[in-house]
């Protein structure tokens, strides 16, 4: 076994209830504010997450479950080290440590720690780690020991160890160590508060215990790069809650054993595990090497399967695997992706195509899912690249993005299950838009969303996006008249004609699609109301778009649809209130501001205009129509030689009514040109 690939499993709590039951019956006696608990999402990155949840039902595991878990390592030839153990295995230089001190480790060990110092640890784990010869860690809240009644409520769901107790794990098989002097959430303190935690926590142990701890755990698992290294000067290593087998300096992730986890699922949490990339190309090269380059030391698999190449896509791929497979094309993507699982031998398997990647800040939480078995799938958000910020749900690029902002105005969203766990009968089904989600469900697994995205570059290619319509509309035309009941089917085909400009015909097929599928069908529902937009049917729209809102009173897209509309319908006021709440909705909604700068103008409230295109050129400096507007506004307020460069800078950046504006500019500068002449 690798050092690095030593587990570390945290515990909370052993109680000797065995069931959800009993459980139930003690958390029911107690008050809601005792037995509920506000667990703040252990990961720095998604710290605004909160969940309710009964910390009998999550952090207490039964003393049977327990002993199950010990029992199988002990059978399986498992070995406990202390985190002192494990610090010194993983060392890089060992040219200061005595090598006759180190003893070589067996094939199999495993770290065993426990948070909070709960009397339970000591009352039931300890008599059985002490009788198989195990040993573990334990962090301690000095300030929980010394004043009690300071223990928050939320936390008093078991009773604390004491000193004596502590003194006693310490003195048989347990290393000590600090989870801080009160257990509080240290990325919000000052550095002289952080010091304060840290120091004094690390005193009172050693005055009452005569050990100097020389490990911490992070309280609610929450810490950044400042507090790591604040925590570096104190203590030789640092716990985290963060999932997985990773060893990051002074960030040692670990793995959650929790009331539900099952022996089964314990026993994954023991092993690395593997993760697979699927993916399927043709004629790819542009893409391909980056794509697979950018994944690389992510997965620990890569497998392509290539249904017709004919450049050099196959040479690429074969730079990063070995695992390169042909399928003959028989316009059925589910296919072609079902070969690729066909070939994967990892524990989960992601799907990405050539055009696509995952930001390099988001690998740790694909690492993290992987060690989550509850889950079968995870949606992931994709982020398609866009220049047209008309684009139903465009997103523009915010400041921190300037890279991204070099490459494209915006994006526009989708989310399919992208992770997934390798089994076989998870399968993709669908000819074209094909999905895994189906299979999960029938499957009865767990579909959750991932905090992560993919980044979709291929949708700049219009050319390429052009042929790619072309190909689905043929191949979800086979698909209807295989199955004219399939409403997935006939919506597919709908976005296929809206695509190519056939509004009529997508119409058509939108509302066939909805009356097949009586259930809420919010993307069914958006595209019929635009192409009804399209073709100037905007009551029609308004109406669809209002059935969105009814059911989605959130819905940037709709509340902009029923705005435009009514601008159209010369409905002013009303188009005013729905664009403001299409930006309520979605702050970075570029044409909402744009358009509703244009009524401001219109009713000549020049200010909220000149807000509202201040807005529009936050979100994208170098937009026309935002200037062209800018111009229109200063030309109303007689400040023409603004005017005059804004009208020039709309027609430098590409207003496509330049003609238009290059006449406004003329106009100006003959003005000016005479105004001066009568007055010199």
């Amino acid at each position: 076994m690798k050092y690095e690939q030593i587990p570390i499993l945290m515990y909370h709590n052993v109680s000797e209830l065995n069931n959800y039951s009993e459980i139930n019956n003690i958390v029911h006696q107690e008050s809601l504010s005792v037995r509920k608990r506000h667990l703040v999402d252990y990961n720095e990155r998604t710290k605004d997450r909160r969940t309710f949840v009964s910390d009998y039902n999550l952090w207490s595991i039964s003393l049977r479950e327990f002993q199950k878990q010990m029992n199988f390592l002990k059978e399986q030839g498992y070995k406990t080290i202390s985190l002192s153990q494990l610090r010194d295995y993983l060392k890089e230089d060992l040219k200061d440590i005595e090598l006759k001190d180190i003893k070589l480790p067996p094939e199999k060990l495993i770290v065993i720690t426990f948070d909070d110092a709960r009397k339970g640890v000591y009352q039931y784990a300890f008599p059985i780690l002490k009788g198989l010869g195990f040993s573990a860690t334990i962090f301690i809240v000095p300030k929980w020991i010394e004043e009690p009644e300071s223990i928050p409520q939320n936390e008093r769901y078991s009773d604390f160890l004491n000193w004596n107790q502590l003194r006693e794990l310490q003195q048989s098989s347990f290393e000590l160590g600090s989870h801080s002097y009160s257990h509080q959430d240290l990325t919000r303190l000052t550095a002289k508060e952080i010091t304060f935690e840290l120091n004094n926590s690390k005193k009172i142990i050693a005055e009452r215990t005569g050990i100097e701890v020389q490990h911490f755990s992070y309280p609610y698992g929450k810490f950044n790069p400042p507090l790591s290294e604040e925590v570096g000067k104190v203590y030789q290593t640092a716990v985290s809650t963060t999932k997985g087998l990773s060893k990051s300096k002074y960030q040692y992730s670990r793995q959650w054993i929790l009331n539900n986890t099952s022996l089964l699922n314990f026993q994954k949490l023991l092993n690395p595990l593997k993760l697979s990339l699927c993916m399927i190309v043709k004629n790819e090269e542009k893409h391909l090497g980056y794509a697979l380059k950018a994944i690389q030391d992510l997965v620990d698999e890569i497998i392509i399967v290539d249904t017709g190449s004919t450049d050099r896509s196959k040479e690429i791929a074969a730079r990063f695997t070995s695992k390169i497979f042909d399928f003959k094309w028989c316009d059925d993507f589910s296919a072609a992706r079902n070969e690729a699982l066909k070939h994967s031998s990892g524990d989960w398997i992601l799907i990405l195509d050539a055009d696509e990647m995952i930001p390099k800040e988001n690998h740790f939480l694909i690492e993290e899912a992987l060690n989550n078995w509850n889950i079968q799938g995870y949606k992931i958000l994709t982020k398609n690249y866009s220049n047209e910020s008309n684009v139903s749900g465009f997103v523009a690029w915010d400041d921190s993005e300037e890279e991204r902002k070099k490459i494209s105005k915006g994006w526009y969203p989708s989310i399919k299950v992208r992770l997934f766990q390798n089994q076989k009968n998870i399968c993709f089904t669908g000819r074209v838009h094909e999905v895994i989600d189906y299979s999960i469900i029938y499957a009865q697994g767990k579909i959750s969303e991932l905090n992560a995205s993919v980044h979709h570059l291929g949708t700049l290619n219009s050319d390429k996006l052009l042929d790619k319509t072309k190909k689905y509309l043929e191949i979800n035309q086979t698909q209807v008249l295989a199955d004219p009941q399939n409403s997935k089917a006939y919506f597919e085909l709908g976005v296929e004609n809206k695509n190519l400009g056939k509004l009529d015909l997508a119409e058509k097929l939108f509302e066939k699609s909805l009356s097949l599928d009586q259930t809420f069908n919010y993307l069914a529902l958006l595209n019929l109301a635009v192409v009804q937009q399209k073709q100037n049917k905007y009551l029609e729209a308004i109406e669809n778009y209002q059935k969105i809102i009814t059911e989605n009173p959130n819905s940037p897209e709709a509340h902009f649809g029923i705005g435009f509309c009514n601008f159209k319908l010369n409905k002013i006021p009303e188009a005013i209130e729905s664009f403001q709440l299409s930006i309520k909705n979605n702050p970075n909604y570029l044409d909402a501001y744009i358009n509703l700068a244009a009524l401001f103008e219109k009713t000549e409230k020049f200010p909220e205009a000149i807000n509202c295109i201040k807005e529009a050129l936050r979100i994208d400096k170098n937009n026309p129509r935002a200037y062209y507007n800018l111009a229109v506004v200063h030309e109303k307020t007689f400040n023409l030689e603004l005017a005059a460069k804004c009208y020039q800078k709309a027609i430098i950046l590409g207003y496509p009514k330049k003609e238009i504006a290059l006449e406004r500019i003329i106009i100006i500068n003959e003005f000016l040109k005479k105004n001066k002449e009568s007055t010199s």
